[in-house]
């Protein structure tokens, strides 16, 4: 079972990532109010965080200030304040960094189940959460506040003509006004400053979601989700195969051979109406007998492409009718009581197909055996075991993109196990284990 078989082999994946997967990592378009929303969220919870810091550092604030306490006393209340920032910063950060991705990741779509893991009893784990925290209480901070003044400043321009109109007068930071001039003027500029801040909110929410990200995600959890995206890639390129596999054989099923078999009948028709001594009889003989070994082939070939009693009947039943096309006996221990999902069937058919090619054509076994079965009943795990008498070595002399790898590439795809375990001199054993949901593949 150490070599490849003549069927065309599955090219393994080799690590790169395509453009398919390029465009996955596009961030989504963000629509404008929930742009807006967002972007209200964080500016409250950068308002916030930095409330809270400047409150833990009142007693430090008091602390240098002196006035009214004696050295021991500022002393004391200086290490008391320094223990409270030290303490409550971290619960702080948290906090916000939890928050923050929790948010990040509703806007873009993505599992929030990937956030940080912060332990206090691990300050490793906080590293990142308060770097983010100082990112947000310092450039975060200085947009939050600007934000809200134009905010708050807008609002108030936009009901400063109702305030002139009644007699009163609106105070706009370092402006007054009081006259409805001004109040029109003072309008006109807060629709401008709202309007702009509500187109700008989609790109800035966009961009703090992508700063949460890099901040707060761990070089091995970006690793650990790139890992996961290849191999949702490679299952759905093998999906993909088999999906056209399937469309091929329908083609063919469905088109060429009933048009070969009309041909072959049209030629018999003919052949039975003419009298055996007419001329070109035995050209029409010989078109006939060509047409039904075209059609022959193409039966074959049909079914090496994906037979039809695996749709009918199943993995045990296909694996039966591929048996007996071989020169050895193959013993089939069909032990699955109900089917498998029909990409994992399809699958597994292929891997058993290649796996017994590779019995006839390379072990010099005198016979094989191959047991399909959950590992207990009722169970996830489904194992494929594939055991001859032949040779042995089989994986010694792999050759690149042989059958062994395609198996492999297969297996991989369905998140499975393969096992071969092949000394010199036989007997060999290859397993297959792969765990099935009740609706489909894990």
């Amino acid at each position: 079972m150490a070599g490849s078989t003549a069927s065309p082999p599955i090219r393994p994946y080799d690590g790169q990532v395509s453009r398919v997967e390029l465009q996955q990592e596009v961030l989504p378009i963000v629509k404008r109010w929930r742009g807006v929303l967002y972007t209200a969220a964080v500016v409250a919870r950068a308002l916030t965080a930095l409330g809270g810091v400047v409150l833990l550092g009142r007693l430090i604030a008091l602390a240098l200030n002196g006035s009214g306490h004696s050295t021991g006393g500022v002393g004391a209340i200086l290490v008391a304040g320094l223990g409270l920032l030290g303490m409550g910063l971290p619960l702080l950060s948290v906090a916000l960094a939890r928050a923050d991705w929790s948010g990040a990741a509703a806007l873009l779509d993505r599992a929030a189940g990937g956030r940080p893991e912060t332990r206090l009893s691990e300050p490793r784990t906080l590293v990142r959460p308060l770097a983010y925290t100082v990112v947000m209480l310092t450039l975060g901070g200085a947009v939050a506040v600007l934000s809200a003044l134009v905010g708050v400043g807008s609002l108030v321009a936009l009901v400063s003509p109702f305030l002139v109109a009644i007699g009163d007068q609106a105070v706009i930071g370092p402006f007054t006004v009081n006259t409805v001039s001004q109040s029109l003027f003072a309008a006109v500029i807060a629709v401008a400053l709202l309007a702009g801040l509500v187109f700008a909110s989609p790109a800035a929410a966009r961009a703090h979601a992508s700063l949460v990200f890099q901040v707060l995600t761990r070089p091995e959890q970006r690793l650990q989700r790139d890992l996961s995206m290849t191999a949702q890639s490679r299952a759905r390129l093998v999906r993909a195969f088999d999906v056209e596999r399937r469309r091929i054989e329908s083609d063919l099923h469905d088109g060429v051979q009933p048009q070969l078999l009309s041909v072959s009948m049209t030629l018999g028709l003919a052949l039975a109406a003419m009298p055996a001594d007419a001329p070109g009889r035995a050209d029409v003989a010989r078109a006939q007998s060509q047409a039904r070994q075209t059609l022959e082939a193409l039966r074959r070939f049909v079914r090496n492409i994906h037979p039809q009693v695996l749709i009918d009947h199943g993995l045990g039943a296909a694996v039966g009718e591929l048996a007996d096309l071989f020169a050895i006996p193959i013993t089939i221990d069909d032990q699955l009581a109900d089917r498998l999902p029909a990409d994992v069937e399809t699958n597994l058919y292929f891997c058993v197909a290649e796996l017994l090619a590779n019995v006839v054509k390379h072990s010099g076994a005198s016979q094989a055996d191959v047991i399909l079965r959950r590992l207990q009943p009722e169970t996830e795990l489904v194992e494929i075991s594939v055991r001859d008498d032949g040779c042995g070595g089989a994986g010694t002399r792999r050759h690149e993109n042989g059958g062994l790898d395609g198996i492999a590439d297969r297996v991989a795809a369905l998140d499975g196990d393969l096992v071969i375990d092949s000394p010199l001199g036989g007997p060999t054993i290859v397993t297959i284990t792969l765990g099935v949901l009740e609706g489909g593949r894990r």
